[in-house]
């Protein structure tokens, strides 16, 4: 048998070859996939209890943070050990990250200070003093170096600092969280007190019990300290699932292609023994009458195959070790913790068990008719797929012989007619896929960015106290300008957990409207909940809403998504959140004001001039915007150039095994044709047309549903990271480029692998 196998490798070796690659496609994605699964984890819980992070952070005024409150915590269920913090909380404004301002909140501690719980480990320092340590997300994500000057506006002032060191921190990670954290020397630090008394906070950081919920913990402890207020409440639980958002969407895309990619192999795996078997029928039948059983001959066939499949595995599993690095860098980037991919053994178990596993078993299908072969039948000719598939004479064909021929042709395979198809289909969806994420990131990259963000508008301009109405009214007469709104972002609490509150009167007067059910709030008794408080709180159904020492009863009405706040983020009108806040209705409202995204910057210049009395800050959002949108952009346009790359390889190859299978299949009667005055081209044109209409077929069909499920797709996709409404637009025509695109690709392939007929001989065939 060991001879049979070698001489099924010698005469088919371009198709094992072909196959081998696919396998290493597959393999590459698989084992980046998997490597990613069991190392990205394990990596953030190493990092984790490293550096000792707390499971649960509570801020609370410093005025509040006394004896009583340390008690209350010590005796919460599930509360193992407390460790206080003096730190300052305010929201920030960081000038110049990653080019722009980005607005934030921001916490600042004692570098000086001891810790037990929430330690940082020293990446980089610089060269000489410095009075501010930032985390490694602001680094990296702001694009800051050791030695460099940071401003922070804070308080209306701006300060200014020198970058002492990167330090990487699992406390808050990265803007997920909503919050950024830095730390400065002990005299730095005393000065920033004395400067901004209001922002004077204690933080508790909390060890919960072994078994206990983070979350369960950090709820207690809120409604337990409801009356002294908290306006920071996280647990590790919470912040984790943010930062790991972009690994779990980047893992579940290549499982996702990657199992398409193990379709493909399968389906050819199958065609391509069925289709030995039958070309070598009369061999097989030989060696049965010679005594070799059925299983012996399976065995023989299929060992090839699975040495080719191991190997390129192996070698796909190599080459992900390359790739998957660079997916690890971006994953760290967004997650804010230092990772760095390396290979890992049971990601390659898996892999190699899952597709060997595969192959054997769709080429055991593919060999199971050898059993039934009948020695004498075999030798004879007769077959039984010839008895239960007869080809149409051409006689009853229509049109001119050569087009009879060619209609013979397409259907004298059904088995290469049902590959062909599903390959078309399914590369028709893969291509429409790709085109609707680059549409969407590069073309219209608005619908990405509102996608995963919440309202941007091009500014945003803080009004003097008391001054909210005359500077709207004076902003909008600025030429130029569309809209402007009051959008403050406020803090609640609900159900124990404090979160973001949108307060507007003017939600439908939005750019990107966030509601994905129900409506928005439209008097001071409703409320619209976010997407993590739906399935408690039906639309319609009474909910509790506290700030302060105020606690009242609100009516939903609606629900909303914000993907950095992961769903637990709620909207309310003005009049609503003074319910809760009667300093609100006095209080400066947060104003956005659209307009042209080249006019963004004559608008700010104008504000600052005719509303200087008015206005105490704007903030440039477009610059932001565009920002992130060109990196967003450039991380879908690289995965659509893989995925077409990927699409017009796979096509390349299975078309090659195809092409070459059918010239070995046919070469005698490719021989009598070429002896009955057939030109090399003529015969080549032939079977590069007998595969058009199943590439027609699948193409048209992968297109029709590509339409009707790109739409769905997609937001299955999303709502892996909380995307409960996609802003994509699906035009009808991607699909439709796609089939044509693919199916004229798929002919000039064709046409280009059917050159070995050249070589064809009818006096060689005479002669053998």
């Amino acid at each position: 048998m060991r001879t049979l196998a070698l001489h099924q490798w010698r005469r088919n070796k371009g198709s094992f070859l072909g196959f081998g690659a696919i396998i290493l496609i597959a393999a590459c994605m698989l084992g980046s996939a998997l490597t990613l699964l069991c190392t990205v984890g394990p990596r953030y819980t190493a990092l984790a209890d490293e550096l000792h992070t707390a499971d649960v952070d509570i801020v609370v005024p410093r005025t509040a943070a006394t004896a009583d409150v340390r008690d209350v915590i010590d005796r919460t269920t599930g509360v193992a050990a407390v460790e206080p913090h003096d730190v300052l909380l305010m929201d920030a404004q960081i000038h110049d990250f990653r080019g722009t301002d980005f607005a934030i909140r921001t916490m600042i501690t004692d570098a000086d200070a001891p810790r037990t719980l929430n330690q940082t480990r020293v990446l980089a320092t610089a060269a000489g003093s410095g009075d501010l340590t930032i985390a490694q997300y602001t680094a990296q994500f702001g694009q800051f170096a050791p030695g460099e000057r940071i401003e922070l506006r804070i308080g209306g002032h701006d300060e200014s600092f020198r970058i002492a060191g990167v330090v990487e921190e699992m406390e808050f990670g990265n803007a997920g969280s909503q919050i950024l954290a830095f730390s400065a020397p002990a005299a730095r630090f005393a000065r920033l007190e004395r400067a901004y008394p209001q922002a004077r906070m204690t933080e508790y950081a909390v060890s919960v019990s072994a078994g206990a919920d983070p979350r369960a913990v950090r709820s207690r402890l809120e409604r337990a300290l409801a009356q002294a207020g908290t306006p920071v409440a996280i647990d590790a639980s919470s912040v984790r699932a943010t930062r790991m958002m972009v690994s779990r969407l980047i893992i579940l895309i290549l499982v996702v292609f990657a199992v398409l990619v193990t379709v493909v192999i399968l389906a050819l795996c199958t065609f391509h023994i069925r289709n030995i078997v039958e070309t070598d029928r009369t061999d097989m039948g030989v060696l049965k009458a010679l005594g070799y059983t059925g299983q012996m001959i399976s065995h023989a066939m299929m060992a090839p195959y699975l040495l080719v499949c191991v190997g390129a595995t192996v070698i796909g599993l190599a080459l992900s070790t390359l790739a998957t690095p660079a997916i690890g860098s971006l994953i760290a980037l967004q997650a804010g913790f230092t990772f760095h991919a390396q290979a890992d053994a049971r990601a390659w178990l898996i892999t190699i068990a899952a597709l060997a596993g595969v192959t054997l078993l769709f080429a055991w299908i593919g060999v199971r008719s050898l059993r039934a072969l009948q020695p004498i039948e075999a030798i004879r000719g007769i077959s039984a797929r010839s008895q239960r598939h007869t080809v149409r004479p051409l006689n009853r064909m229509p049109g001119n012989v050569r087009t009879a021929i060619s209609l013979q042709q397409a259907a004298a395979s059904p088995s290469r007619n049902l590959l062909v198809g599903c390959m078309a289909f399914l590369m028709t969806l893969i291509v429409s896929f790709a085109a609707t994420l680059t549409y969407n990131a590069t073309v219209t990259p608005g619908n990405l960015y509102n996608t995963l963000s919440t309202e941007t508008p091009q500014v945003v301009a803080t009004p003097s106290q008391r001054e909210t109405t005359e500077a709207m009214q004076r902003i909008r007469a600025i030429p130029g300008v569309q809209n402007v709104i009051a959008y403050t972002t406020a803090r609640v609490g609900i159900d124990g957990t404090q979160m973001p509150a949108f307060v507007s009167d003017d939600f439908d007067a939005t750019r990107n409207d966030i509601r994905y059910e129900g409506n928005h709030p439209a008097t001071a008794h409703e409320i619209a909940m976010g997407s993590a408080l739906a399935d408690a709180h039906p639309i319609g159904s009474k909910v509790t809403v506290s700030h302060g020492g105020t606690a009242l009863s609100y009516t939903v009405v609606g629900y909303i998504q914000s993907v950095n706040d992961g769903g637990t983020v709620c909207e309310l009108t003005n009049a609503g959140y003074t319910r809760l806040d009667p300093d609100f209705a006095h209080s400066p409202h947060t104003l956005y004001v659209y307009c042209d995204g080249a006019d963004t910057a004559r608008v700010i210049r104008a504000i600052e001039s005719t509303c200087a009395d008015l206005v105490t800050h704007t903030t440039d959002m477009e610059h932001m915007r565009e920002t992130s949108q060109q990196m967003y952009g450039s991380i879908m346009s690289a995965v659509s150039l893989a995925m077409l790359i990927l699409a017009i390889g796979l096509t390349g190859l299975v078309l090659m095994m195809v092409v070459r299978s059918t010239i070995v299949r046919e070469r005698r009667r490719f021989g009598i044709l070429k002896a009955l005055g057939y030109t090399s081209g003529q015969l080549m044109r032939q079977i590069a047309a007998a595969l058009m209409p199943a590439t027609a077929a699948g193409a048209v069909l992968g297109a029709l549903v590509a339409g009707m499920a790109a739409r769905p797709v997609t937001d299955a996709l999303f709502a892996t990271v909380g995307v409960m409404r996609s802003q994509f637009d699906h035009p009808a025509l991607l699909p439709i480029a796609a089939a044509l695109a693919l199916t004229a690709v798929q002919g000039a392939l064709a046409l280009g692998f059917t050159t070995p007929i050249r070589t064809i001989s009818p006096y060689q065939l005479i002669t053998e």
